[in-house]
């Protein structure tokens, strides 16, 4: 039998030998861990699918706001029309030369308030009354029998400085129609005398998105696009009033034999001729040959050879003064085409618009004008709100 300390003992399970029976409390802790690294995981599931739905309903909200602001805006320009009841002009036949206005760097929601300067809606609408009538008596003296007007961007003001929001008379999309309806006025100022053509490429400060951008698709993201198609659909239709092409950054079109180039500027180098004559040089493989380049950017006038730079409507504001110790005049050019290209003559005009004394405004839509939060006839016309009577 041996000795007692010769007889079997009873196993003992020390840590790390041998296999462990589960007990029942393992079990339950195991259990938990997936229950709670289960329940972790569709909670996740969950918030990302909550997340997914609110992105997809914010972007369906405002993508369903956009398309029916855009189905009330072409509706209300159907209904009214940017010619409903008004006898256009029969259109002038023959004639001995065809007009170019240069049309750049309006920034109607600007607002200007210096000793040497005012700019607002009223002065803007009375400036480009003023100029109508430039060109009318340029037309008649002249002959002419068409005007072609060359929308060079920055129809509106940026506002992604400061400065710039602080300056702007109200905000963009409102300043859109204001802008849509003293162009409106303009136009037809212009129809009375002349066949009309317009054309348009967008500027930089006009742009949406605060990137610049050069492809179309960026570069047209821009309020000087939505200017242009609210004036081509109000007009659509109209006798003598025709909106013949928009691109993004260069578009080019013909008078009388003669090509002209539309740039807004801010691609001119500093070097001006040099620096025109070579973008005008990279359509030469394609066979065309540009006679003169029209553009704007940098508000101050210059007629040259073989292209004209036009100042802006606003002339000189805060920052040009006082930043960089540059005055301006409010001026835009208008060319005179005479003849066919070879033997025909390209006069470039500066017409200054500074002074608008004795001009009446052109009149714009008073319901737009009254959400101007800084326009003059707010802020200087009281009206009482609630008055307590004891």
């Amino acid at each position: 039998m041996g000795s007692a300390k010769h007889r079997q003992q009873p196993s003992r399970h020390l840590p790390g030998r041998g296999h462990v029976p589960a007990t029942n409390n393992d079990q339950d802790r195991e259990l938990l861990q997936f229950n709670v690294r289960l329940a972790k995981a569709r909670q996740a599931q969950a918030d990302t699918n909550r997340i997914e739905r609110k992105a997809f309903r914010e972007h369906a909200r405002v993508e369903n706001a956009v398309a029916a602001y855009t189905r009330e805006l072409c509706s209300l320009l159907d209904e009214r029309g940017f010619t409903k009841g008004i006898k256009l002009a029969p259109i002038p036949e023959g004639g001995d030369s065809v007009l170019i206005v240069q049309l750049s760097d309006l920034h109607f929601n600007e607002r200007v308030e210096l000793p040497s300067n005012r700019y607002d809606f009223t002065v803007a609408a009375q400036r480009l009354r003023k100029l109508a009538q430039r060109v009318k008596q340029l037309g008649q003296s002249y002959g002419a029998r068409k005007v072609v007007v060359a929308c060079l961007g920055d129809f509106l003001n940026s506002d992604r400085r400061l400065d710039e929001l602080l300056s702007n008379s109200t905000n963009r999309s409102k300043a859109t129609l204001l802008a849509a309806d003293i162009l409106r006025a303009f136009l037809l100022d212009l129809r009375e005398q002349f066949e009309v053509e317009v054309y348009g490429i967008t500027g930089n400060e006009s742009r949406v998105n605060k990137e610049l951008g050069w492809s179309d698709e960026l570069a047209t993201d821009s309020y000087d696009l939505m200017i242009y198609e609210i004036l081509k659909r109000g007009f659509a239709g109209a006798d003598g009033i025709a909106f013949c092409g928009f691109r993004a950054n260069e578009l080019l079109f013909e008078v009388m034999g003669h090509t002209f180039l539309c740039l807004h500027g801010h691609q001119i180098g500093a070097k001006v001729q040099k620096s025109v004559q070579e973008i005008t040089g990279k359509y030469a493989p394609q066979g065309i040959t540009v006679d003169y380049t029209l553009f704007g950017h940098l508000h101050a006038s210059e007629v040259g050879d073989y292209h004209a730079r036009n100042a802006s409507l606003v002339g000189s504001n805060a920052y040009s003064e006082a930043g960089l110790n540059f005055c301006s005049k409010a001026a835009q050019n208008v060319h005179i085409v005479s003849g066919a290209k070879g033997t025909g003559t390209i006069d470039g005009v500066k017409v200054d618009l500074q002074d608008v004394t004795g001009i009446e405004p052109y009149p714009f839509a008073a319901e737009w004008e009254a959400y101007c939060p800084k326009s003059e006839r707010k802020l200087h016309t009281p009206s009482v709100v609630y008055q307590v009577v004891v």
